[in-house]
């Protein structure tokens, strides 16, 4: 169960069109457990191929429709601020079965030293392939709230993938998170996403901004040190935690800001969205706006609703929960960057 690993093991660069990749170790272990757990009847659906299709439009958004994660997933916790604390008699990741964890990645240097905790669970409402939920600690009962070694962990992780389809992400309390136990989601989409080489701008260190997207948001990138891209994307959360602002987090293997000239995606983005809060338990009739959707991939609960979605509906969708709040924290990207 457990899986070792160390920075040797890291692939630094893909490449989106290279159908003759070698699957990694961690994507061959993490993709057949998943497989396995799922036809053994672990998750509450058996996830077929979901009715796809990219809108037309500029952005590319994905579109799918999932029924049965609408209708068939454990109702979200009913969260009422960013901060919520962690309540041990609600669900937690203490409780899952162990058929549901697929394994335990375990730092070569790391091991032994500190109590190995990490697991990758599967998610049994899965809204894609290979769904699962990385909980960095699982008995230390964090609340679901973003950590600087959560992050690096997740970093760490998207690195020993050799799949360009790998996404995470994390959802806030105010921002769709259904379960307050913190964990990130892990899960493979085949169709590529315009977030992977989508422009930006710098304001301030290592902290860029979206510039012709509807989420509005910000973005940071890997060069090369997990431990201080896990860093300095954990300034800005933490600014948002501290001031109770909902937000989500979406991260994928890209190309470099710079634009450098070439075909490889060699580069870690991540995306941070402050966004209009939605507490208590909520359900949109056509999507709830949460990570994935904010990165341009819509999850769509309704056969009718996933009809008639256009890019232009979701855009101002995406636009408005957005705008807001990305202005209200621009103020202070400076001050939080300056002296990185």
């Amino acid at each position: 169960m457990e899986f070792y690993f160390d920075d040797n093991d890291f692939i630094w660069s893909v490449r989106p069109t290279d159908g003759k990749r070698v699957e990694s170790q961690f994507d061959g272990l993490l993709q057949n457990r998943w497989k396995r757990a799922a036809e053994t009847g672990v998750c509450r659906y058996q996830l077929n191929n979901l009715q796809t299709k990219v809108l037309p439009g500029t952005f590319g958004f994905v579109a799918q429709l999932n029924v049965d994660r609408a209708t068939q997933r454990r109702v979200p916790q009913n969260l009422q601020k960013v901060n919520s604390p962690f309540d041990p008699i609600e669900f937690n990741f203490n409780k899952v079965a162990a058929q549901e964890v697929l394994l335990k990645p375990v730092h070569k240097e790391a091991s032994g030293k500190t109590e190995d905790n990490a697991a990758v669970i599967i998610n049994v409402s899965p809204l894609e392939f290979g769904n699962s939920l990385l909980v960095p600690s699982v008995t230390a009962n964090i609340p679901q709230r973003v950590t600087q070694e959560g992050l690096d962990l997740l970093v760490r992780l998207m690195l020993l993938s050799s799949d360009v389809n790998l996404k995470a992400g994390f959802n806030s309390p105010g921002g769709y998170a259904s379960v307050n136990h913190q964990h990130y989601h892990l899960y493979y989409l085949r169709q590529r996403l315009y977030l992977e080489t989508a422009s930006v701008e710098h304001i301030a260190g290592p902290c860029f901004a979206l510039t012709d997207f509807p989420s509005k948001g910000f973005a940071f990138q890997l060069h090369n040190d997990p431990a201080l891209l896990a860093k300095n994307v954990f300034i800005l959360v933490s600014h948002l935690c501290a001031n109770e602002i909902a937000h989500n987090l979406f991260m994928t293997r890209g190309k470099r800001f710079d634009e450098t000239p070439t075909d490889a995606y060699d580069t870690v983005r991540v995306f941070v969205w402050a966004r209009e809060p939605t507490f208590g338990v909520k359900e949109e009739i056509g999507f709830n706006p949460a990570l994935c959707e904010l990165a341009g991939h819509l999850l769509i609960k309704e056969p009718q609703a996933y009809e008639v979605v256009t890019e232009k509906d979701a855009a101002e969708m995406l636009d408005s929960i957005t705008r807001p709040w990305y202005h209200q924290v621009r103020e202070n990207i400076h001050n939080l960057f300056l002296a990185t």
